[in-house]
């Protein structure tokens, strides 16, 4: 699956909720598929893109969603385990799983030697997981998540393709839409 063509399909299924993208091609990818005032777009901070949603999902009681990146969520594993400890009934955690870190070098990650963040995650207390191997079991877990109490943790195994232009986000702008659009 591609994370570009996933992504343009998840924002047809969350309506309003808040999405905060991880740095670089995510945030890109997700503008490019729907720019709105609830897309809260991380550029360059790497591994805290699900700490802010974790912030976010325990200040809010809406659903929040994450999208993730595999390296990204490896250079801070601590917020796999923050978010089983706190365990917001409102996160949706999506890491984007193109087994490696795209970003630096494309060099290998964890999770193609066999790291399987659902297993991490459910070993730290967040007990509602998919895998997802197509856009159909995403959004079939996505649709499953949106109904239930989390949190929840889906790995969606995406293929890289040919990066999109980037996105003209300003971050301290990032932050004022983002919170205007709670009336903040």
């Amino acid at each position: 699956m591609h994370r570009f063509s996933a992504t343009k399909r998840l924002l047809t299924l969350i309506g309003d909720l808040p999405v905060v993208a991880n740095l670089g091609p995510t945030t890109d990818e997700l503008w490019h598929a729907g720019h709105r005032d609830r897309n809260f777009y991380t550029y360059g901070s790497m591994g805290l893109c699900s700490s802010i949603a974790l912030g976010m999902a325990l200040s809010s009681n809406e659903k929040v969603i994450s999208l993730d990146g595999d390296g990204s969520l490896l250079m801070n594993m601590g917020t796999i385990a923050t978010i089983g400890r706190e365990s917001p009934e409102n996160l949706i955690v999506i890491v984007w799983d193109n087994e490696q870190w795209a970003q630096t070098g494309y060099q290998a990650s964890h999770t193609a030697f066999g790291t399987d963040l659902a297993q991490v995650a459910q070993g730290c207390g967040i007990e509602k997981t998919a895998t997802a191997l197509d856009e159909e079991e995403l959004e079939s877990a996505l649709l499953q998540a949106l109904e239930e109490n989390g949190p929840w943790l889906i790995v969606a195994k995406v293929e890289e393709e040919e990066y999109l232009p980037v996105a003209p986000i300003e971050p301290e702008l990032t932050l004022h839409r983002f919170r205007a659009s709670y009336g903040v």
